[in-house]
């Protein structure tokens, strides 16, 4: 299994005042993901069929993690239900 890649990791603001909030936000994919098209179909009285179709991708689930250097005060907070989102305090 290949490693996850890190698309991006950005700080927004990226500029802070001491003590000032930001937010790190980091993309990543699995690259080992697969895409599937599933397809339905709806036929009526008539027997008149209608499909259509869904992609689906099967993925191994990433874990984000943000470290800051130790000692530099740094508050460092997952944000619940947003993987990859970090609400960030500055020293």
């Amino acid at each position: 299994m290949a490693t996850p890649i890190i698309d991006s990791i950005v700080a927004s603001p990226s500029v802070v005042a001491p003590r000032g909030a930001f937010v790190v936000s980091i993309v990543a994919h699995d690259p080992d993901s697969r895409s599937w098209t599933l397809t339905g179909t709806v036929t009526d009285s008539t027997g008149s069929p209608i499909t259509s179709s869904v992609a689906v991708t099967v993925s191994d689930s990433l874990t984000y993690g943000l470290t800051a250097p130790t000692g530099s005060g740094f508050t460092l907070t997952p944000r619940a239900g947003s993987p990859g989102v970090f609400d960030c305090v500055a020293p």
